[in-house]
């Protein structure tokens, strides 16, 4: 035990910077997040349109609320016709609606006069607009001969003209939907950034131990008897303790905003940590096998963004061919957010094989790099 905390002592001190790297990373992240949450924001901002009513009448007053409150829609009002145009071709709204002159009237006699809608190429928005306006009027044609041609029961009658139209789930409506998957989103963005980060430390680490290795510490300290498990503790808990202050940061400030990740904090605070440990078991494997800080950072730098990309960190493994789909599951960045996907949808789901797997890759590489570390010493000890 007092080998193993001389060694780990010993380590702390030479990397002290990584310390300052990795708490400056957790800032990072940080902004990352707010970022990611601000452009996911505006995929859920409504549809601006202008809108421009040639007379104000009941029906007139019953659209505007229609497509305000119930469609949710962003309305640009201006009698001037060039403003409006002008808007819509600098994209700033995507269509407008004009109410024509007498359209109450024409309703009311049974004739009808369409709503006026320009667009220029926004086919999406158009099919949304176009859509729920047709099923508007027709509603309004609809309760318009059931008014007999009066004024004042028409207006009675279209009190739950909107509540009766098809339902409209839009984004920005249902405001606890919209934040929930907003941050749930940039959550998951955020982690897969740290899914490639953390490799990071893990070079700073490899080189330590690869500096070790040139300067004789490494042979020094194997030839005073000490066990694997000793070296491997004492070299990697700091990287431990670095790979923690990487996403420390984030974690507080999601613990301290309250955001709704999808997710129990505890959870993602474990998967994180067991990453880490394979992180560093990698760190150690690679230092045991290269000689070189250029094959160190090839190794480090190629492996990381190789499976964090077919691991599904980036985007999701549904839109990759099945092969891929299939070989990602021997990397673990895909039991990672395998296992953010599924507790994000039931966070009461079990995600034990997910973490145990991260384990086993952890496990499997620090026994590799403990065959390496074992072999070198008795090929010391033969050519004494």
């Amino acid at each position: 035990m007092k080998k193993t905390f001389i060694l780990f002592k010993t380590t702390l001190r030479r990397s002290l910077p990584i310390l300052i790297i990795a708490l400056l990373g957790g800032g990072l992240f940080c902004l990352i997040y707010n970022g990611m949450a601000s452009l996911i924001n505006q995929d859920y901002e409504g549809i601006p349109i202008g809108f421009y009513p040639h007379e104000e009448t009941a029906v007139t007053a019953d659209l505007r609320a229609y497509l305000q409150g119930e469609l949710g829609m962003e309305l640009t009002e201006s009698a001037d016709t060039e403003f409006l145009n002008t808007e819509m071709v600098e994209r700033n709204i995507a269509a407008v609606v004009e109410v024509p002159k007498g359209f109450e009237a024409a309703l009311l006699r049974g004739e009808g006069i369409p709503l006026e809608v320009s667009f220029l190429d926004d086919y999406e928005n158009s099919a949304f607009v176009m859509s729920y306006l047709e099923n508007y009027t027709a509603g309004l044609t609809t309760l318009a001969l059931g008014a007999g041609g009066s004024a004042k029961t028409l207006e009675r009658m279209m009190g739950g003209l909107g509540e009766a139209m098809m339902p409209v789930n839009t984004r920005k409506n249902d405001g606890d939907a919209q934040v929930a998957a907003t941050q749930q989103n940039a959550f998951r963005q955020v982690l897969g950034f740290y899914l490639m980060f953390s490799f990071m430390l893990a070079f700073g680490l490899a080189g330590q131990l690869l500096e070790d290795r040139k300067k004789g510490l490494y042979m020094r300290m194997k030839a005073t008897r000490l066990r694997t498990a000793q070296y491997l503790i004492g070299a990697c808990a700091p990287s431990l303790l670095y790979a923690a202050a990487l996403i420390a940061p984030f974690f507080v400030y999601m613990a301290l905003a309250k955001q709704a990740i999808g997710l129990y904090l505890w959870q993602a605070v474990v998967l994180c940590l067991l990453y880490s440990l394979f992180v560093v078991a990698f760190a150690v494997l690679t230092s045991m096998y290269l000689n070189t800080r250029n094959a160190l950072s090839a190794a480090i730098i190629g492996t990381a963004t190789i499976t964090c990309m077919l691991g599904g960190a980036y985007f999701p493994l549904e839109s990759s061919p099945l092969f891929l789909q299939r070989l990602a599951r021997a990397t673990p960045q895909f039991w990672f957010v395998d296992a953010v996907y599924t507790l994000q949808s039931n966070p009461k789901a079990n995600w034990l094989m997910n973490a145990g797997v991260i384990v086993l890759f952890a496990l499997l590489f620090f026994i590799l790099a403990g065959i390496r570390f074992v072999q070198g010493g008795k090929k010391k000890r033969a050519s004494a």
